[in-house]
């Protein structure tokens, strides 16, 4: 099987598990070409390893329409990039956002007409995070459907997935980031576009380039995770509804179902690596200048590591899943997904009774094995 096989994208779980039983290292050679590793315990050494690892794959060839700073640098230019926005991001400056995301989340509520059913991804989990790091940004959240637009493109999650149909909307998203950088020069503020305008890497200003590669990756970073991570949670509850009770009852175990579903149903499934040297894993030789597909969705339902790994449950202790990465290049906005994802279920229990999946409307995934979540998700809510 090729990783650009359709067959992944409804439900890649039984292939994980075939994978991870019978070939745990086996070769794609299809439209992405690499070693494919699918368990826990050798996806953890790629992620941790940026030596041997090599991050740069990550912005060539078809997986990616071009190189964005942080995703595709090794250190020392990894962390001096990282540092730029690592203030931002940190539990403490999230804290300080909570009530601006509480507020948001009560707007976006507010705006819902239960009467019918809802396509929840339009309506509330991607305008959500779009508008929280377009605020950050300093850019108008008015924009968010061409946010939308422009991170289908570059991930290839749309219905475009070749290159050169992509390519149009990518350069549009390019362009629009350059044109924002002379005002930032002029008149500097607190956003996270003029911190990269301003910031010295080696005594030196990043250049335009770097600027807008740099300002993509915030924008789609900032939006996908947290998107494909609230409509797979909601689409997991829509059909127990059991655990929509049980979160009505105890909204304390809110945190439990984050991190449960990043396990579960993974918003990133896999990230390519690049080997800089000779490694072997189960006895095949990954030579250097090969790729390596590191499956963390695979690897968070790996019973080597979890019980019973294929149930959802409340109870199940830890964060050692790999759904915001391992080692340097674990997600910086990690902190700010999880906020968002818990006042977004927090919202929705106050307001609705129960949530099913609406049996006239067809729901949509994303056209992609990399990222995996939702397009339209239509659910029937129930107030309270």
């Amino acid at each position: 099987m090729n990783l650009d096989d359709k067959k992944l994208l409804a439900d890649p779980y039984p292939f994980y598990q075939q994978w991870r039983d019978e070939k745990p290292i086996w070769w794609s050679d299809g439209h992405i070409r690499g070693w494919v590793l699918s368990r826990y315990d050798d996806v953890r050494t790629i992620l941790k390893d940026a030596q041997t690892f090599s991050s740069k794959s990550m912005g060539e060839g078809e997986t990616q329409a071009m190189s964005l700073p942080m995703l595709t640098d090794d250190p020392p230019r990894h962390t001096q990039l990282r540092a730029i926005v690592n203030k931002s991001f940190t539990s403490r400056a999230m804290k300080l956002m909570e009530q601006e995301i509480a507020d948001l989340v009560n707007d976006l509520l507010d705006t819902i007409d239960s009467r019918s059913p809802v396509d929840i991804t339009t309506e509330f989990t991607m305008p959500l995070p779009v508008s929280v790091i377009a605020q950050m940004m300093g850019i108008p959240p008015a924009l968010k459907n061409d946010f939308k637009r422009w991170s289908d493109a570059l991930t290839a999650s749309g219905e475009a997935t070749d290159l050169a149909d992509r390519m149009p909307d990518v350069m549009e998203m390019a362009g629009f980031f350059q044109s924002l950088i002379p005002d930032r020069r002029e008149n500097p503020g607190e956003d996270l576009i003029s911190k990269a305008v301003h910031t010295e890497v080696d005594g030196q200003k990043m250049s335009d380039q770097d600027i807008v590669g740099y300002c993509i990756l915030l924008l789609i970073a900032g939006n996908e995770t947290t998107t494909n991570l609230l409509s797979s949670l909601l689409n997991v509850i829509a059909d127990e509804p059991h655990l929509w009770a049980e979160l009505r009852e105890n909204p304390d175990k809110i945190d439990a179902a984050i991190e449960e579903i990043l396990r579960f149903d993974a918003p990133v499934q896999w990230i390519n690596r690049k080997a800089t040297r000779d490694v072997e894993f189960h006895g095949q030789t990954v030579k250097a200048g090969e790729r390596v597909y590191a499956f963390m969705g695979s690897a968070n339902r790996d019973p080597r590591h979890y019980e019973n790994p294929e149930q959802f449950r409340l109870d199940r202790e830890g964060r050692d899943h790999h759904s915001f990465g391992h080692g340097i290049h674990f997600c910086i906005g990690a902190p700010l997904a999880r906020i968002e994802a818990k006042y977004a279920i927090q919202g929705l229990l106050n307001r609705y009774r129960s949530i099913s999946h609406s049996p006239e409307a067809e729901n949509e995934r994303t056209y992609s094995t990399m990222l995996r979540g939702f397009h339209h998700l239509w659910l029937d809510l129930e107030p309270a």
